[in-house]
């Protein structure tokens, strides 16, 4: 089941909090979610409202570069049986699921051509 939607916006690592309190002023919605992936040296931050859930990733354009081709993120609850689903519809998954620091991730891209990630979180690592 899809949880959340995010649009993902990529912003320089010095812009992570003036962005995030952008969305959250222009969206009346708040900060869902923050935390550091250092593997790939960026920050992120989710700032939620009912009307539109907004992804910051924020890092050096160097880091950004190979995250920018992906245009949305769906959080679900298990990604199993998305997966099941997606597959079925003849979407090609581009990377086996992986372990992020707030849960797990992989990416597929639709039959439209749309490169979508999904993700499942595991409440206890959500900062």
């Amino acid at each position: 089941m899809v949880l959340e939607t995010y649009t993902r916006v990529f912003v320089d690592a010095d812009a992570l909090d003036r962005t995030s309190a952008f969305y959250r002023s222009l969206l009346a919605g708040e900060e869902t979610l923050g935390f550091a992936y250092p593997e790939a040296h960026l920050q992120l931050a989710a700032v939620s409202s009912p009307q539109l859930s907004v992804l910051i990733i924020a890092g050096s354009a160097e880091a950004r570069r190979p995250f920018e081709a992906t245009r949305l993120t769906i959080k679900v609850d298990v990604l199993e049986p998305v997966l099941e689903m997606l597959a079925a519809a003849g979407a090609e998954q581009l990377e086996p699921v992986q372990p992020t620091p707030v849960g797990r991730k992989t990416r597929f891209k639709h039959v439209d051509g749309l490169i979508v990630e999904y993700v499942d979180h595991t409440a206890s690592r959500i900062s």
